[in-house]
């Protein structure tokens, strides 16, 4: 037998035993702590989340929205193929709930809805009145959760008709789910106004892929491609962001006693005046080029809730580049801002050329146009081919950026004048302000070209007249004689 020595020997833990044991524990809360310093984020959805047609594992959004937030985010993907917000589906997203409470996140993003539209041996959309409350029942279970999360309620990602490779059987059958997915997107929506919780919000996807073929996988028209995929985890990455307080690329000053926020753009510098609160339907003014300049009536809208957005393309001429960049920042801003998908576009001088480029890109988009003497035939300004003065330089750099050379320069038509039609079938309400004697930017080649262009085809253009520019700027700059007129035009046409 041991003796009594020996005893106290083994069970009295010496010094060394001691901090031994200290340590261990010091360890353990420490995993405890860095455990609840992780924010867990639940990606919630159908095959769109789980990564169909590509490697899930390494492309699906999940996977690259961890990628983009790194840490402390930990990102787990609880996307089904073919999961329906509906409880009566097969399969459906409620099979999910109990995993979903295990992982205790504390933000998750729901979206689902498109296999709620399917029809034929499914019978979903027979069974469509059922979305709405089991959505609210969904979102009641999740809230309850210890953890507390935020939830993003999701409109679903868009059919793309224009994906290359659609078969006719494709199309008819996209072509008639379509419009139920905009039913699905109002209901989420109006479901996080009525539950009017500060954690529960609704992010359309819609605008993601909307016309937007190049990041569809190639016959198919639902479900995205890698760079698809890439852009759906953008998207969520700067909401999710925006709600953790974890965005590092935002900087603030102050406009005209407003917030404005600026940021990057595929390396463009941008920025969004925010409303001290939102009007009604998010509506916003992008401007285009010059933003400084008769912003009066800017500083009014801001007051009335405008957001006010701007994108530096300067040098881009509205060619394709200047309408890539324009894109980004139109799909960043409705994202990330929540505003209007259609918003009013306002041009000064050469920003005309963006402006009206861009509304013939997707003239389903745009809610109103106002121009400020703008540029619409770009050999009046910069060419100088007609009765203005022109820019030699410039008209060098529109060439170069539109790949034009002095050969083929001479068969160039302004892109306002061969698709000035889209404003017209979209019927789009227009609103100019011109100097009669501007040598810069002369009317009678450019608005009042455009004016009759769109008279000859039933559709009117507002205008404003000034007799007489400033002699400083040849007519091309004035005081503005009727700000609060074009207040009262784009608040009348917003959307």
């Amino acid at each position: 037998m041991p003796s009594q020595k020996l005893k106290n020997r083994i069970h009295r833990p010496g010094p060394s035993s001691f901090w031994l044991c200290y340590i261990g524990i010091f360890f353990i809360v420490l995993s405890i702590a860095a455990k609840d310093e992780v924010f867990r984020v639940a990606c919630v959805g159908d095959s769109i989340t789980q990564g169909a047609r590509v490697d899930a594992d390494t492309q699906s959004y999940p996977v690259r929205l961890a990628e983009i937030l790194g840490a402390p985010y930990e990102i787990r993907n609880f996307g089904v193929g073919g999961a329906t917000m509906l409880r009566s589906g097969k399969p459906t997203v409620w099979s999910k709930l109990e995993a979903i409470k295990a992982f205790e996140p504390h933000h998750i993003i729901i979206a689902l809805g498109t296999n709620d539209t399917v029809e034929g041996h499914r019978r979903n959309w027979s069974r469509i009145d059922r979305f709405e409350p089991d959505c609210k029942d969904l979102l009641d279970e999740l809230l309850g959760m210890p953890s507390h999360p935020t939830i993003c309620l999701a409109g679903p990602t868009s059919m793309v008709l224009e994906t290359p490779g659609l078969s006719e059987q494709r199309q008819i059958n996209l072509r008639e789910r379509k419009p139920r997915l905009q039913q699905l997107r109002g209901i989420l929506n109006n479901l996080v106004e009525v539950t009017a919780n500060d954690r529960v919000h609704f992010l359309d996807l819609a605008s993601v892929f909307e016309r937007r073929p190049e990041l569809m996988t190639h016959s198919d028209g639902v479900h995205p491609n890698i760079y698809g995929y890439k852009e759906l985890a953008l998207v969520v990455a700067r909401l999710i962001e925006s709600k953790h307080g974890k965005s590092k690329d935002i900087k603030k000053d102050r406009w005209q006693g407003f917030e404005r926020q600026h940021f990057k753009v595929q390396g463009r510098s941008a920025w969004i005046v925010v409303p001290l609160k939102a009007a009604e339907g998010r509506p916003w003014i992008w401007r285009a080029r010059f933003p400084g300049f008769h912003a009066e009536m800017d500083q009014q809208l801001v007051g009335h809730g405008f957001h006010v957005g701007y994108v530096d393309v300067a040098g881009f001429f509205g060619a394709s580049d200047a309408m890539e960049k324009g894109d980004a920042f139109y799909h960043f801003v409705t994202q990330r801002y929540q505003l209007s998908r259609q918003p009013v576009m306002e041009g000064v001088s050469r920003g005309g050329l963006f402006v009206y480029h861009w509304a013939m890109r997707h003239p389903e988009w745009v809610s109103a146009i106002y121009c400020d003497t703008p540029v619409c035939d770009p050999r009046s300004w910069p060419g100088g081919q007609g009765k203005g003065m022109g820019s030699v330089r410039d008209w060098d750099r529109f060439m170069k950026v539109n790949g034009l050379t002095p050969e083929t320069s001479h068969a160039y038509r302004a892109p306002i004048f061969k698709n000035y039609g889209l404003l017209v079938r979209y019927q789009i309400p227009i609103m100019h302000v011109i100097s009669e004697n501007d040598r810069i930017v002369p009317p009678e080649e450019n608005t009042l070209k455009l004016k009759t262009y769109l008279f000859n085809r039933g559709h009117s253009m507002e205008l404003i007249r000034v007799k007489k520019g400033t002699s400083v700027s040849h007519g091309h700059h004035f005081t503005h004689p009727e700000p609060d007129r074009v207040v009262r035009f784009i608040r009348r046409h917003a959307k």
